[in-house]
């Protein structure tokens, strides 16, 4: 299973955000969407669910996400938005991942399948002690982290992910990209993420796709396209690249503005 993508583009209104993309993403490991803001990363997530207009062709093996109803796309993908503020519901979690798995339609009775997917999925990512709890009085890291859980519960073959850690700390960073490094890998399903820590892209990302005003700037295993021409040419800095003693993990220091030399630091 892999997700082939050609002649994609996602327009607001008139305006295109994101034209003539083609690329091809694998399963079994995580794909990163990098770039500057307002590079049209958030945008060719939200085509790929219909959130955005979008043209072109996305296939998931051999079917066509565009050409789909909007209830059997929901069945294949499995999307976490940056704005998390649609779970502040009168809903406890474990009743949500409920829901979720029955298409949303509320039963009284749940099948033993579903209890136990809910409970393997919270335990995945730490959040069994949420269970009881509503996301309305979680905070905006926890909320974020519930969004991932609600994605997974449903089996998808597509996890679209849009900046998930952006509200959370550093240890849950680490923990929700690990569960959801293993999940793809166990699972076997193609996971693209918008990431704007680069960081993290070197460590959990097997590959990237760096973006620049709507199109592709390079794209291939993380460590070849993260290279120091790159962050000049789309970031417009400086970076030093450091391997970190003991660990296969690479970590980028940006040091500059390009061409202001060492001593104006990047902001």
């Amino acid at each position: 299973m892999s997700l082939e993508v050609s002649a994609y583009s996602v327009s607001i209104g008139s305006r295109a955000i994101v034209e003539d993309m083609a690329f091809r993403a694998e399963p079994g490991g995580i794909v990163a969407l990098l770039g500057p803001n307002g590079a049209g990363k958030s945008s060719v997530l939200k085509g790929f669910c219909g959130l955005r207009r979008a043209r072109g062709r996305v296939r998931l093996d051999g079917e066509d996400l565009l050409s789909m109803t909007a209830a059997a796309r929901a069945r294949l993908v499995g999307y976490v938005a940056q704005d998390v503020t649609h779970l502040d519901v009168q809903m406890t979690v474990f009743e949500l991942l409920l829901l979720a798995q029955s298409g949303g339609r509320r039963s009284w009775r749940a099948p033993p399948e579903s209890l136990a997917r809910a409970g393997e999925i919270l335990e995945l990512l730490g959040l069994s002690r949420f269970a009881d709890r509503r996301p309305g009085a979680l905070s905006g890291g926890e909320r974020q982290m519930i969004a991932l859980a609600l994605a997974l519960v449903r089996r998808p073959r597509l996890l679209l992910l849009d900046e998930p850690t952006s509200a959370l700390d550093l240890a849950n960073q680490l923990q929700m990209l690990s569960a959801v490094e293993r999940y793809t890998r166990e699972h076997g399903v193609v996971t693209l993420t918008v990431l704007h820590d680069l960081n993290l892209a070197t460590r959990y990302a097997a590959s990237s796709i760096i973006l620049r005003n709507g199109a592709i700037h390079a794209a291939g295993p993380t460590r070849d396209v993260l290279t120091p021409g790159t962050m000049q040419d789309v970031y417009g800095v400086d970076c030093r690249f450091v391997d970190i003693p003991g660990t296969s993990f690479t970590a980028l220091f940006p040091v500059a503005i390009a061409g202001a030399g060492s001593g104006e630091t990047a902001a």
